[in-house]
């Protein structure tokens, strides 16, 4: 009997299957930390890695948070709640992301206090071509009169008080999730954010569900989604699990009803 996964997020369930189950090693650590995985050191930490290793390393970790974090994003745009996006830049040559980090946080507590705990956020830093730092955020459940008086009255933009805000209204498209996560991906291989989060989110953003399941819960589960064929369907070979399968299915609402 393998080991299977599924992931669902809005519309979206993604399966892992593979054909050994997971080992168990007791007393191991699991995953390897930021810093190790930016810092050129090996799983413990002892024996640097050569730049072709390092930078392998890097990339799969990229590649592995990235996927994270666009499902995080997906999660939250379930096409009823149309997030606002938000750039916010600096009028100084503000360089330390630490410090921008420390800004983005009083501003959010600045919204806080005058729209109360409602909102959902989740942003990532980028830095301009002349090294300022600025942010790319998604907030939902601000009240709609944010965005139909920011022009006239510039309220975010004070709130803010380090520069300009660029605020557009979207459609909460799933394409969405892949714009931020170009600058998530961009942003977590740069070396600028050694030790730094390479985003921030609010705590009540909507989470992926997250299971493991027999073979044959896997094709009951994918039966009463109505899930038809796979979107995406990969199979890969894995060092401790044996061959893997990854299978993307689009659930629409017709095809969930369906099955009810």
């Amino acid at each position: 009997m393998g080991y299977n996964k599924i992931i669902r997020y809005a519309d979206i369930i993604e399966t892992y299957t593979y054909d050994r189950q997971l080992p168990i090693r007791s007393g191991a650590r699991r995953g390897i930390s930021r810093r190790n995985a930016l810092g050129g050191l090996d799983h413990d930490g002892d024996h640097p890695l050569s730049p072709q290793e390092f930078e392998g390393k890097r990339k799969d970790n990229a590649m592995r948070a990235s996927m994270v974090f666009r499902r995080l994003v997906s999660a939250n745009l379930d096409g009823t709640h149309h997030p606002l996006l938000l750039t916010l830049t600096y009028k100084d040559n503000e360089t330390s992301l630490k410090a921008g980090y420390k800004d983005f946080g009083s501003f959010i507590q600045a919204l806080r206090y005058k729209y109360g705990n409602v909102f959902r956020y989740i942003a990532v830093p980028e830095f301009q071509k002349r090294g300022a730092v600025h942010f790319h955020a998604l907030f939902w459940d601000l009240p709609d009169s944010v965005f139909e008086t920011e022009r006239q009255q510039r309220v975010v933009a004070r709130l803010w008080g380090h520069g300009f805000v660029y605020m557009k209204m979207t459609d909460g498209n799933q394409r969405l999730s892949s714009y931020l996560t170009k600058y998530m991906a961009k942003s977590f291989t740069d070396h600028r954010l050694m030790n730094q989060k390479a985003y921030v989110r609010s705590r009540n953003l909507v989470k992926p569900v997250i299971a493991s399941v027999s073979s044959f819960g896997l094709d009951v589960f994918l039966d009463e989604a109505g899930a038809g064929t796979p979107e995406i369907d990969k199979s890969y070979d894995t060092h401790w699990l044996g061959r893997g399968r990854h299978r993307i299915y689009k659930i629409t609402p017709e095809s969930s009803e369906s099955t009810s």
